[in-house]
Parts: C-alpha cells; structure tokens; sequence
C-alpha cells in the first residue's frame, strides 16, 4: 500500500526524503505506530497524527491511499 505523508515543520527532518511531503509504499496491514516507525520517528516525540483529516492515535490502521499528517501540537502561554 502507498501512504501520502506529510510531516509538517520541523519534523520534516524525519522524512526519508527530507521533504515534508512524501510517499511510503508499506506491506500488509499498517498502523500509525508502524508507519512511525518506519520512518524512525522518536516514540517519546510529542505529535499530533491525523488521518485522512481525522484525529488518530498509534493504533489506526491505515489503508491504501491514506493522507496522514503529523505535526508538532500547538503550544500557548
């Protein structure tokens, strides 16, 4: 399956490509924790993960096609 990434900001020093939008082909059954983990994504790294423009977490699966964006979360004082 092939996954649109986009990881926004500063966290595009985690794409593969160097690009802060990319495409991963992945094998078989695929969830945001795998996905996170293919591209080496540090698991204590504070994120925000949609798919598909919907809030998700480490266990969504994800489907051929899927948008997923991860993006640092907002911060205010």
């Amino acid at each position: 399956m092939i996954i649109d990434i986009h990881l926004l900001g500063y966290l595009a020093k985690y794409s593969p490509t160097k690009q802060e939008k990319f495409k991963l082909e992945l094998p078989g059954e695929v969830t945001v924790s795998r996905l996170l983990a293919e591209i080496k994504f540090p698991s204590d790294m504070e994120k925000m993960v949609l798919v598909n423009g919907r809030q998700a977490n480490n266990s969504t699966r994800l489907a051929d096609g899927d948008e997923v964006f991860i993006f640092a979360p907002a911060t205010g004082g």
